[in-house]
């Protein structure tokens, strides 16, 4: 009897060193996880607060005149009190400006607003941008929207169909980018011209790669009108000189309303260009530079972009907006252009498009 009592409280005393060997690493694991999680905030915090005391950011942005600067940079002075500078310019004349400023030794601007493909030439060819800092934000986007160069992705500038209502009827409406080679749009497409950089090199890039090479002619057939100015191109469709305007800026929707024309999002999607921030060399308020590219990242600026169609690019952003907003933020995108090939299709546009 002494026996098996004595063997039942070493069974007992076993078991419950167990349980507490159990427990204790239990506990050691979450407090391994929660160590470096406290520690990234308070590393963070560090940052806000340095960022704070530097009191500005300095942007500049090929995007221009788009109401979306102005209410981002609102958000972000409300949000952590820092003044955000804004220079806007075409992508050419920045890329001029930081190559000038930084030969002199004059490091005056701190983010750049840009495209993938102007990233490339920064990156490779400029050497003006400096590596991205990990932020907290930047765990949470899209992996599609995860670069190998050094841009913060922010959103996506989506391009689809423009047709004047009074001289397209419904039915007849094109619902796909194939739908262009229709014999019944001869002479009556107004497009951004292919052979340029712009919208219509979008364009034939990306269906050059998912619809091929004989589409193209087919297009090349129908005797397209070309142009280079967008905004102009669209009040001339409105006015009914044309029958359809391609690609247009779908964002661009809310500018003519109340005009004849609808915009039509491509069955296969849109053609987009993907847009971020890069932290340029020596940015003179590197602290504020980083929480600006990580606000950009967050929710509240990504609000701003998806309630103005652009395509966010983290998810959960879109639910409550306007059906016909809603549709043109959450459009499939169907494709881009790569500068490493630019040269090449350029060539092959100005070869099929004589």
């Amino acid at each position: 009897m002494t026996s098996n009592r004595s063997m039942t409280a070493a069974a007992i005393r076993q078991w419950s060193r167990r349980c507490f060997l159990t427990a204790a690493g239990g506990i050691a694991v979450a407090a391994a996880a929660w160590q470096p999680v406290q520690a990234q905030d308070a590393e963070w915090d560090k940052v806000i607060g340095a960022a704070k005391k530097e009191g500005t950011v300095v942007l500049y942005t090929a995007l221009v005149g788009q109401p979306s600067t102005k209410k981002i940079a609102e958000a972000f002075t409300e949000e952590y009190g820092i003044a955000v500078e804004v220079l806007e310019a075409r992508a050419s004349e920045i890329r001029e400006r930081v190559r000038v400023e930084q030969a002199a030794g004059r490091f005056a601007a701190d983010v750049m607003f840009t495209s993938e493909g102007q990233t490339r030439l920064y990156d490779a060819e400029d050497k003006s941008i400096d590596p991205l800092p990990v932020t907290p934000n930047s765990r949470k986007i899209k992996p599609q929207f995860k670069l190998q160069v050094p841009m913060a992705s922010v959103m996506t500038i989506p391009y689809g169909i423009m047709v004047n209502t009074g001289l397209v009827k419904p039915a007849d409406e094109p619902k796909s980018w194939k739908d262009l080679v229709d014999p019944k749009w001869q002479g009556k497409i107004l497009a951004d011209d292919p052979r340029a950089i712009g919208a219509g090199y979008l364009w034939f890039f990306s269906t050059y790669d998912r619809i091929g090479e004989d589409y193209l002619k087919k297009v090349a057939g129908q005797k397209l009108v070309f142009t280079r100015d967008q905004r102009e191109s669209q009040r001339r469709t409105a006015r009914g000189e044309y029958s359809i305007y391609m690609p247009v800026i779908l964002t661009d929707m809310s500018d003519l309303k109340g005009l004849p024309v609808k915009f039509i999002i491509p069955e296969e999607g849109v053609g987009y260009v993907l847009y971020g921030n890069v932290l340029l060399k020596k940015a003179p308020h590197p602290n504020a530079a980083k929480l600006y590219l990580d606000f950009l990242q967050g929710p509240t600026a990504q609000k701003i972009y998806a309630s103005l169609g652009y395509g966010p690019v983290i998810d959960g952003v879109t639910e409550g907006l306007p059906a016909d907003i809603k549709a043109i933020s959450e459009a499939k995108l169907y494709g881009t252009s790569d500068s490493r090939r630019q040269n090449e299709m350029l060539a092959k546009a100005k070869e099929i498009f004589k």
